[in-house]
Order: structure tokens, then sequence, then C-alpha cells
């Protein structure tokens, strides 16, 4: 019975570091042990509390009302316990088992063992009971019954065990309901003064082994003793509702602050719940003791995995970071990186301030962190855009003052080809500037079309079609045994998007994509559709070769124009016209690649909205896989 007791009336709650909490023995893995500072305490008691003013007080109540049935079981098994080792060792002493097998020894035995029974019985059933107050007043009433038989046994007034009346008075000032302190109090006292009158009148049949008479007194005495003890009984009475009173006080302001804790500890964990950066608690030595859900998301863990853990194994560069500033530093929004189980470094910025617990005495830290990756990801793209706008521009500006001269060139070598003495080697000469001419304008037309791409009208396009069409178009154009591109679309990806550059978009990336393999080769390219965290949908196009592979540092440069890795005969317009395009759609470009194993390039386009859906949102700059 001690286990229903303790789990019920102990009420000592613990906030484990996953948020989780736990009354007693109950634990969830993976969550902080005891010891550790637990920054989030919930107390599962305190909860209950807080959830409304009526059920709290039922909780309180049912909670006092068992730990106090609990005590009243334990008291009286022991104390039969005690009076039964009394009994043997009297027997014991007097050498003689006739004090056990005797009459007065059979009746002392059967009221224990009557003890004992209706002890069980009230442990079997305990569980089961609704109403805890009125099962301990049944108690109480059993336990008069019991008293009163073995006093008219011991001598009715004479009888040494009227003190037992006073302990159901005492275990009454414990229970919620404090006027049951006068009703039992009235309870004994009538039981005491029935029982002595009745006895000394000889209204109550003797007892089998019953050496002390209850008539065998004055009437003197027996008003002397009567008037004694029944001022016991009102003396302990009184004090037990002075203990009530005191109690009733104590529980209600008990309430009020349990009320108050769960409150805060409600807002405190909704608080954290709801930030939308990370959160991050470490002991003095370094290991993680909470995390929120943020936290877990931008660091790609899970709090079963990080608390408990050391944060240097978890997320190294904030545990170096925390190594340079020492434990009482505060670290001022620093930035480091961090990578994640996936291999993916993210960029945080960073603050964190010391723990202390309620003395003042610093126990740990408390770490705040942003991901910055996206944010920092974006001012390189727009740099790099604005970077490539002026180039653009320069560019334009330098086309337009080259080919008005291209024009002349041209138009004199047509004049000189038509001489009669362009024959022979002049001819050849001829035709060579003349090629050369054409690629110069060739080169100024796609300069110009980055610089100032063709405005066409976007419409709801079916690119599910689109790309197999251009996939049809450049098989058609390969070689035998030279290039296979494999094609695995979703059907019915639509997009809002000009026919005319996104079908240039593809053919780039798949002419892209067979140079990089000279000797042939398999291409697959991927349509599929995909939903943010936001919500948003989105058509991802994938092409995916085998080929020579790009290297990292070439990677930064592959969008910007006039990047070329030596290939004879381009123009190094191809992927910044495929990433101006994209960004125009508002959409993003990726490149993953290996050096010798090849490369994947990833378009994501934003899906067709509905008419009624809001207008879409402002373009998003290219970038390379992190």
């Amino acid at each position: 019975m001690s286990t229903a007791g303790d789990s019920a009336g102990s009420g000592r709650p613990f906030a484990k570091g996953d948020g989780s909490t736990t009354t007693g023995g109950d634990t969830e893995a993976g969550a902080a042990d005891s010891g550790r500072f637990t920054p989030i305490p919930t107390p599962v008691g305190l909860e209950r509390a807080s959830t409304g003013g009526d059920d709290g007080r039922k909780q309180l109540r049912r909670r006092e009302a068992l730990r106090t049935v609990v005590y009243l079981m334990l008291f009286r098994v022991g104390l039969a316990t005690l009076l039964l080792g009394a009994l043997v060792a009297v027997a014991l002493a007097n050498g003689s088992a006739e004090t056990l097998t005797g009459p007065s020894g059979r009746f002392a035995l059967t009221l224990l063992v009557g003890t004992y029974v209706v002890s069980l019985v009230y442990g079997l059933v305990v569980k089961r009971v609704t109403d805890l107050v009125r099962f301990a007043y049944v108690q109480m009433g059993v336990d008069l019954l019991f008293v009163t038989v073995l006093v008219h046994g011991t001598g009715g007034v004479q009888s040494g065990f009227h003190f037992l009346y006073l302990i159901d008075i005492v275990a009454v000032a414990l229970l919620p309901a404090r006027r049951g302190v006068l009703w039992v109090s009235l309870a004994a006292g009538g039981a005491l003064t029935l029982v002595s009158l009745a006895g000394y009148l000889q209204w109550l049949p003797e007892l089998p082994g019953q050496t002390l008479a209850p008539w065998d007194v004055s009437r003197r005495e027996l008003l002397f003793r009567l008037v004694l003890n029944l001022a016991g009984v009102a003396a302990v009475g009184a004090l037990g509702l002075s203990l009530a009173a005191q109690s009733r006080e104590a529980g209600e302001k008990l309430q009020r602050h349990e009320q108050y804790a769960g409150d805060l500890a409600s807002l405190h964990e909704n608080t954290i719940r709801c930030l939308s950066s990370g959160l991050v608690t470490v002991d003095r030595e370094g290991v993680i003791t909470s995390v929120n859900e943020a936290a877990c998301e931008i660091l790609g863990i899970t709090r079963r995995a990080g608390v408990g853990q050391p944060l240097a194994m978890r997320v190294p560069g904030l545990s170096a970071l925390l190594d340079e500033v020492g434990l009482v530093g505060n670290v001022r929004r620093q930035e480091v990186d961090a990578v994640r189980p996936d291999g993916a470094v993210r960029r945080l910025g960073v603050s964190a301030t010391p723990l202390s617990d309620h003395t003042g005495r610093v126990i740990g830290r408390v770490i705040h962190f942003q991901d910055l990756t996206e944010l920092r990801r974006m001012e390189v793209a727009v740099a790099r855009s604005e970077r490539l706008a002026s180039i653009g521009r320069l560019a334009a500006g330098v086309a337009h003052e080259i080919r008005n001269p291209l024009a002349s060139i041209s138009g004199s070598v047509e004049v000189l080809r038509t001489l009669p003495e362009a024959d022979g080697d002049a001819k050849k000469l001829i035709d060579i500037t003349v090629r050369e001419v054409d690629r110069l304008n060739e080169l100024i037309s796609a300069l110009l079309d980055y610089a100032r791409p063709p405005c066409q009208e976007r419409n709801p396009l079916l690119l599910t079609e689109l790309v197999e069409e251009v996939v049809r178009a450049f098989r058609s154009g390969q070689p035998e045994g030279t290039v296979e591109v494999v094609l695995d679309a979703e059907p019915d990806v639509t997009v809002q998007g000009a026919a005319g550059q996104l079908r240039q978009v593809l053919w780039n990336l798949l002419r892209n994509a067979g140079e990089a393999m000279p000797s042939g080769g398999c291409v697959h390219v991927t349509l599929s559709q995909d939903e943010l965290t936001s919500g948003q949908r989105e058509a991802v196009l994938t092409v995916s070769d085998a080929g020579i592979g790009i290297s990292p540092g070439d990677q930064e440069h592959i969008f910007e124009p006039f990047f070329t890795k030596g290939k004879k005969g381009g123009t190094g317009l191809g992927l910044a016209t495929v990433a101006r395009a994209v960004e125009d759609h508002r959409g993003t470009i990726e490149v993953q690649s290996t050096p010798g194993r090849g490369t994947s390039i990833t378009v994501r386009l934003p899906l067709a909205r509905p008419a009624s859906a809001s207008p879409p949102a402002p373009p998003r700059a290219h970038r390379p896989a992190a």
C-alpha cells in the first residue's frame, strides 16, 4: 500500500530534458537523469491543478484522502503486530503457552486476526474505491467497534486501551472533510461512555477469559475515570479541529501555488515550443539538458538522441565557441558553422548566457541560435545577381558598339568576295573572316538575350509535355550509341511560364550534360512535385549525368557569363542564360557535382496557382547546393 500512497501523495515532479514530466517512478527514455538540471519544470500535479479550479480541488482532496487511508492502514497493521509481539513475549517470559491458548489469549488473538483480515480487505479494495473519504469513515467505524470490544474485554472503564479511541480522531483531522473531526470525536466519546456504563451496569455479557470485571469498581471511581477519559477525547478533538483548520489553510495555499506554478509551467512550455529559433541548455560539463523543437529541426537531431549527450559531440561548432568564452562569459551574436548528421552545414547566429539556479550559482548555459543559412545564401545570391546584372549591362553596351563595326566588316568582305582577284588564298581568307563575323554576331545575340531576355507571356504551362518534347528532340539529334537520355516525369506538372525560355533551359542543360560525357553515357531527367515546409508546392526538374564533374571552386562560377571550362567553341553563356531564365520564373537552380563522378543540376519552379490565389512571391536567386 505504500506505493499507492507515495504515488498519489508525494507529487514530486521532474521535468526531463525532452520536455516530458514524470512523477515518482515514471521515466521517459532518453531524458536527463534526475540529478542534472532540468530547466523546464512541468509538474504533473501542477498541470492538473491548473486545468480548472474544481478539477484541481478534487485531485487535491483525493490525494489527501488516499494518503490518510494508507497511513491509517499501515498504522493499524503495525499496532496489531506490536501487540501480537508483546503477547508472544509475555508467553515466552512465563515459559507457558497458556498465555496464548488460554481464554484471554484466544480473545486477544481473535481481535488481532480480525484486524489483519479487515486490513487485507481494505488493501484489496482501496484502488477500486471512488469516495475515499467515505471509505476512511467506514474504517474508523470498524476501528471504534474493535476498540470498544477490546476495552470491554479488558475491564471497561478500568481498561488501559482507552487511548486507542484517540487514534481515529487524529487520523480524521488529516482528511479533506474537516467536519469529520467533530463527528468522530462525538462517536469516540459516545462509545467510551456506553461501554463504561453498560459494563458497570452489567448490561454487556462477560467475555471468556475476562480477568478484570467492568462492574468491579466504585461509582466514584467510575465517574472519575469516565470524566478523565472523556476530557482526553475532548482535548484531542479540539487539537484535531485546530489541526484540520491549519491543514485546510495549508492545502488551499498549496493548491494556489500549484495552480500558479502549473500556469507558469504551461506558459513557459508554450513559449519555448512556439520559438522559431533554437534553444539549448547545457550543464557545467557541457552536456545537453534540454532542446526545443526548433533546435532539433535546425540541428537535424531528435530530443532522444540529443538530451544527455555532450554538446561537443552533437554540435562541435557551438561547443568550441562556448569553450572560448568560458562558463560565465557571454556570447554576443557570433556566427558558427554546425554540421548536421546528414552532412549539411548550417550557418548559425549564436548568443549564449550563463544559466543560474535560485541561489545565483552558475549551473550551465542557455544557448539561443537562429539558422542563417538561407539568409546568407540569399545575400550571396543577391550580390552575385547584382554583379552579373552589371556585367550584363556592360556587355550589352559593348555588344552594341561591336555590332556596328562588324556590319561594316561583313559588308566589306562580301564586296571583296565579288572582286575578280578574290580567288585561291584570298577566297579562303574571306571565308574565314565571314565565318568569324557570323560567330561574333551569334555571340553578341546570345549576350543581348542574356542581358535583356525577350519578354514572353507567361501562361499556365504543362511542363510534363514540354519536357517530353525537348527530350525527344535532343534524342533525335544524338548519334547512335553516344548519349542516352532516360526520362522519369510525373504527369500533369503545371507551372506558370514562358514555353520558349523553359525549352531553352532544358535544352542547354541537356547539351551541357552530353558534352560532359565525351565518350557517351546516360543522362537522367526527372520531373516531380515537392511541397516545402511553408506549404508552397514546386516543380522539380533534375538533369543528371555521369560525366567529368565540376570542381568545388568552379561550382561557384558556372552561372556567370563567359565562364567556360576550356570547351572549344563555347560562348560561356549557356548556364548563365539558364540561371537568368529560372530567376525570371521565380525559381531556383542548384548544382551538385563530384569531380570524376558526374553532375546533377536541379531547377525548382513554383507550380501554377489557381486564379484566386495570391500573387507569386519575389524571385529567388540560383544557388549551389550545400
